[in-house]
């Protein structure tokens, strides 16, 4: 079950020329009438005093008017149906894509870190982070310092003991409480409280298209698509796909030794950048 309620999930535009449609078949039914009403005076006018021509040439003008006006709305709701189902399908290209979204509420999957950021109002001191499952129960929470600009917080599925979560996966929610100096609310000199705002990072799952609007699925928590702040697209696995050695001595295309003296070159120099690559991870780990 996801946490958003989703309604009303389909094609967008299934009914976008409704509204056209009807106001053609209006206009008809009124062209008709007064089709009928012309006829019918024209018929009964006094021979000796005929009804002026360009009055009912008037009227026509404004029919045709009107006829012009209801297909130029067809056409650019057309257009818009169109763009809307462009936009359903370059959004299916967000499968697997590391996303940033605004929002306080996140897909846990045991043995996965559970990623937020979050901003305060710069003159806040300090805060309490608190993590709440579905339930309302509060599993982890701690207070920080130092939160000047965009923070990150990392939740690791453990509560404040340092042990695991016996709750399966599931949807957990970042509360931020800002604190003053004496541990209080914070509040600011006019006695209102700070500005608070949360982001969401994970990996999306699946994409669902509803009526109004695009959601991707980060496990099960719609996030919707004009909420998204930023989007990381998946690799593509070609990219990955290792070069192979050149034949005459020189390296691969994608920096692989050859099999002669300047291939072994490139096979020592890319042996001492990864030994430095590793080392560096290594002191930053430390």
């Amino acid at each position: 079950m996801t946490v958003s309620s989703m309604t009303n999930i389909g094609l967008q535009g299934t009914n976008a020329n409704a509204a056209s449609s009807r106001a053609a078949q209006s206009l008809s039914q009124n062209f008709d009438s007064f089709l009928t009403l012309l006829t019918t005076q024209l018929k009964n006018q006094d021979p000796t005093s005929p009804m002026e021509s360009d009055k009912f040439t008037d009227q026509l003008s404004q029919f045709a008017q009107v006829e012009q006006g209801i297909q130029t709305n067809k056409n650019l709701e057309n257009l818009l149906t169109m763009q809307g189902q462009q936009r359903q399908l370059s959004a299916l290209s967000y499968v697997g894509a590391q996303i940033e979204a605004v929002g306080d509420t996140n897909w846990y999957t045991p043995g996965e870190p559970l990623n937020f950021k979050y901003s305060i109002s710069p003159q806040v001191p300090a805060a309490k982070i608190s993590v709440v499952d579905q339930n309302g129960k509060t599993v982890y929470a701690e207070e920080v310092k130092n939160i000047e600009g965009v923070q990150n917080f990392t939740w690791k599925g453990q509560n404040n003991s340092g042990d695991a979560i016996e709750d399966e996966a599931g949807a957990y929610t970042l509360k931020v409480q800002p604190l003053s100096t004496s541990g209080e609310p914070f509040k600011d000199k006019e006695g209102n409280p700070a500005r608070v705002s949360i982001g969401i990072v994970g990996k999306v799952d699946s994409v669902d298209i509803g009526d109004n609007d695009i959601y991707l699925r980060v496990g099960d928590v719609s996030v919707p698509f004009g909420t998204l702040t930023n989007v990381k697209l998946a690799s593509n696995p070609t990219d990955d796909k290792p070069g192979t050695g050149g034949t005459d001595g020189t390296g691969g295309t994608d920096g692989t030794a050859g099999d002669g003296e300047t291939g072994g070159t490139s096979e020592d120099t890319a042996d001492n950048t990864t030994g430095s690559g590793d080392q560096t991870s290594d002191n930053n780990n430390t």
